[in-house]
């Protein structure tokens, strides 16, 4: 029989030997006789927590802080407790009291982002994280979850500049090597996001949470039998007791279905995913798209309204300030530009047509990425994918004291010289142009931005695409983007007509006031006659061989990732399916469709 009382690091021995159980009972014994002793409180709270007692370890560390309240490691643990309990509030009242003690504690920063990623509120985890990584700028787990949480602000360099160090990590856990691919994906550099994953394939027990991330990477690769072939290695998703990674299985199993066409699959696969999965808005998009492919239409539009509300959830965390039901988010800040202005715009030089990119846009979803690959496939053009360069061209604008659109005619030579710089240095990060490529500039956005775009390059070749606007409405209603921006413009069927309706004025108005060289392509021609508007694209912007472009889907299918939703259907042979597809709909768009009409009439389209 014991005699004496246990000693701490015999406590501490039997935590770090994976066996809580003893830990506790040692930890007790020894508190009967000291029962306020700071360091056995801790280790009994911590055997408490492995053994998943999570309420009873919450009042261990409560009684901490009661008994230490000035102590930010007690408050730091009592947080992560709660956190773990699903007390998002109660965790954050302990983060923040901690963190007014040590306004310089990283871990609890790091525990404040983790918290609020878990609430889906980004733009709060980003705020944590990236200031973790200003007070320790060699805090790898913040430099992971901070670019990952930007990646999700959409603030895209902020997160390619938090993981360029990535090569010297070489002590990650599985997990951080996860979010570090899916990072690099979203950041648009999925070479390093599948060097990532097969660096952990080699040196993790547990393949199949990598197998399925090359899976779904190879899939938005287009390398779908490279995809195939890691499906049969995954284990059967109903023998899996970890949910998160079930539902991954069952979307690989659903990605591959879908790219076979095999929408009765999809459905039946979809009803397989765990509960919690069938609540998220990816679950209700898929859902949505495989009753389109089906032919219910009606089921379509009522998993697309549960799918833009689950997004508006994520939505009204990462960009609250354009909620506001007279805020049109695509094209706040961006008014056209008016006569008057533009007469006061002075004259100077300005690149050559040769020396300027070529510029495709249209709204979202009106067969840009089509033109784009066309371009790119063609010998001497060279595309980007969509980049936000304009975006920080214009933000850089106002760098200088000056408001875009307004103050462009008090721009300096020297200051436009400047602008084109930063463009060219964006592109050059980006895309290495050889000696005498054309660079391709394949933005949708950027039909916002035209009268930046004629300030600094007023001879550039513009291509505007044009649909059908009830198939693009329609369209972008069943597409689920990534950015704040898009979600609340698509979260409502009218919302999105009269920003479609408000951005298509705009062009308007734009072009008319400026006379940019713009070739305006209907989608639906293009697709009646291609080789005609193929002769007709290739004589406005130069060139004279359109073979390259027939071969368009060739092109996209070798080139690997395609940076648009549409990246799975340029690597096949045009077709029209779809044209018209809004007729479909239109029960549902009748009351949008008076929205809708003066485009309609406008671009000459029957409704």
């Amino acid at each position: 029989m014991r005699t004496s009382l246990p000693t701490i690091d015999e406590i501490s021995q039997a935590i770090m030997q994976n066996q809580p159980q003893i830990a506790e009972r040692l930890a007790l014994e020894y508190l009967g006789n000291a029962r306020g002793d700071e360091t056995v409180l801790t280790l009994l709270g911590m055997s408490l927590q492995v053994q998943d007692r999570l309420p009873e370890a919450a009042d261990v560390f409560r009684e901490l802080t009661h008994l230490f309240p000035d102590s930010a490691l007690h408050w730091n643990n009592l947080g992560t407790i709660l956190r773990e309990e699903g007390q998002a509030e109660n965790a954050d009242n302990a983060y923040r009291t901690g963190l007014a003690l040590d306004p310089k504690s990283t871990d609890l920063l790091v525990n404040l982002g983790f918290l609020w990623q878990a609430q889906n509120d980004y733009a709060a985890a980003r705020t944590y994280f990236l200031r973790a990584c200003e007070i320790d700028p060699t805090l790898v787990i913040a430099h992971i979850y901070g670019a990952r949480a930007c990646a999700e602000c959409t603030d895209m360099e902020s997160a390619a500049r938090l993981i360029q160090a990535w090569q010297q990590w070489t002590q990650l856990t599985l997990q951080q090597q996860l979010v570090l691919a899916s990072v690099f994906t979203s950041i648009s550099r999925t070479a390093e996001a599948e060097s990532v994953l097969l660096r952990a394939l080699q040196t993790t027990s547990e393949k199949a949470q990598v197998q399925v991330r090359l899976i779904m990477l190879y899939e938005r690769l287009n390398r779908i039998e490279e995809a195939a072939a890691l499906l049969p290695l995954l284990p059967i998703a109903e023998t899996v007791s970890d949910v998160d990674l079930r539902s991954e299985i069952v979307n690989a199993h659903t990605l591959l279905a879908a790219r076979a066409n095999d929408f009765d699959k999809v459905r039946t696969l979809l009803s397989q995913l765990p509960p919690a999965a069938q609540l998220s808005s990816d679950y209700f998009f898929a859902q949505a798209n495989t009753c389109d492919k089906l032919g219910d239409s009606d089921g379509a539009m009522q998993a697309l309204r549960q799918a833009h509300a689950k997004q508006m959830e994520k939505a009204s965390l990462l960009a609250p300030e354009l909620l506001a039901p007279d805020v049109q988010p695509l094209t706040i800040g961006m008014e056209p530009i008016s006569s008057e202005s533009y007469r006061q715009w002075p004259e100077m030089p300005a690149p050559t047509a040769q020396q300027s990119p070529i510029f495709i846009m249209g709204f979202p979803r009106s067969g840009t990425t089509l033109l784009e690959q066309m371009l790119d496939a063609t010998p001497g053009l060279r595309a980007m994918d969509e980049q936000p360069f304009l975006q920080q061209v214009t933000q850089r604008m106002e760098q200088f004291g000056l408001s875009y659109p307004d103050d462009l005619q008090r721009l300096s030579s020297l200051q436009c010289d400047e602008l084109r710089e930063l463009y060219w240095s964006l592109v050059g990060k980006t895309v290495k142009l050889e000696s005498g490529e054309r660079l391709v500039d394949k933005n949708p956005p950027n039909m916002l931005r035209l009268p930046m775009i004629y300030r600094l390059f007023p001879n550039a070749r513009i291509i505007f695409a044009q649909r059908h606007p009830c198939d693009v409405v329609l369209s972008c209603y069943m597409q689920s983007f990534g950015a704040p921006a898009y979600m609340i413009l698509c979260s409502t069927l009218e919302r999105l007509a009269r920003g479609y309706v408000n951005a298509m004025h705009g062009w308007i108005q734009n072009t008319a006031t400026l006379t940019p060289n713009v070739l305006e392509l209907r989608h639906e021609d293009l697709l009646a006659d291609f080789d005609g508007k193929a002769h007709a694209i290739a004589e406005f912007i130069g060139i004279t061989d359109i073979d390259p472009m027939r071969a368009f889907h060739e092109h996209a299918r070798k080139k690997g990732y395609i940076a648009t939703p549409s990246y799975a259907q340029v690597t096949q042979p045009l077709n029209n399916k779809g044209v018209d597809r809004w007729r479909r709909y239109r029960t549902h768009l009748e009351p949008i469709l008076p929205i809708l009409k003066p485009i309609v009439d406008r671009w000459g389209y029957a409704d």
